[in-house]
């Protein structure tokens, strides 16, 4: 966590816990595509965020946990969460993100590897 994401309680701010979701929502899903699908793109359609327990400067980290919940046509549901490292979740979340084409600015099916990737994920 930065400093700069602190408030005036030491509690760090809402919009900087998305942040942290979406950092670690795209590492993941790295990891999970892998090199059989290098570059894959996507936009978050939905999110959804419950905040649970303040998080604080002095925990210096989050630790974040993806779950695929669906794998649609074009689309995947997450539950998301980030916990502290005494596993106190400061964040429940479910995140809609839809394969997307780029050049026609368009959702897009996804592929076969993709979904078993995913589904394997």
């Amino acid at each position: 966590m930065r400093w700069t994401d602190v408030d005036a309680y030491q509690h760090v701010s809402h919009m900087a816990l998305v942040a942290l979701l979406d950092d670690g929502r795209g590492r993941w899903l790295e990891r999970v595509l892998g090199p059989q699908a290098p570059g894959w793109e996507y936009v978050v359609a939905r999110l959804e965020v419950d905040f649970r327990a303040p998080a604080v400067l002095g925990e210096r980290a989050l630790f974040g946990s993806f779950t695929i919940e669906y794998v649609g046509t074009s689309s995947v549901r997450l539950h998301e969460r980030l916990l502290t490292a005494s596993e106190v979740v400061v964040v429940d979340a479910v995140c809609v993100v839809v394969a997307w084409d780029r050049r026609q600015s368009v959702s897009r099916a996804l592929t076969g590897v993709e979904k078993s990737l995913l589904v394997g994920g």
